[in-house]
């Protein structure tokens, strides 16, 4: 729903508050694919992008143990995405994970909770992920 938009955050807790079709959910779905190099919500890049564009650019800048790093990601819909660290193109979305590290909890993540052991493995491999992309598949 964002045309433009640029946040200051700082260290700890955010809470987006605000009406219903806001853009609270859009925020937080690119800051999670600037931690993930994937979405919460949809398995296909295509609704990421704002109807009538062509893409989606989402720009970051992280200071991760006391280093200012740079996240460009370009999300194209049908074609292979971009993205870049410190204006470097990268090889494997290993170089980006773990530089923005995020957790999320979304209501659809009740089946933590509630559902399948095989989602709570899911949600713990994502973490581990986060906190030691190396070992990402």
């Amino acid at each position: 729903s964002w045309d433009r938009v640029e946040l200051e955050l700082t260290p700890g807790r955010t809470v987006f508050v605000g009406s219903n079709g806001f853009g609270k959910t859009n925020l937080v779905e690119a800051l999670w694919y600037s931690a993930t190099l994937g979405s919460h919500r949809v398995a296909s890049d295509a609704p990421l992008i704002r109807v009538g564009a062509e893409r989606a650019v989402v720009s970051s800048i992280v200071v991760n143990e006391g280093r200012e790093l740079a996240i460009d990601l370009d999300i194209t819909s049908g074609r292979a995405n971009k993205a870049r660290l410190n204006r470097s193109p990268v090889r494997s979305a290993r170089e980006i994970l773990g530089v923005l590290r995020a957790v999320l909890f979304a209501p659809e993540d009740l089946a933590l909770v509630r559902g399948d052991p095989s989602e709570r493995r899911r949600y713990l491999d994502e973490l581990a992920t986060t906190r030691r992309p190396r070992i990402a598949g």
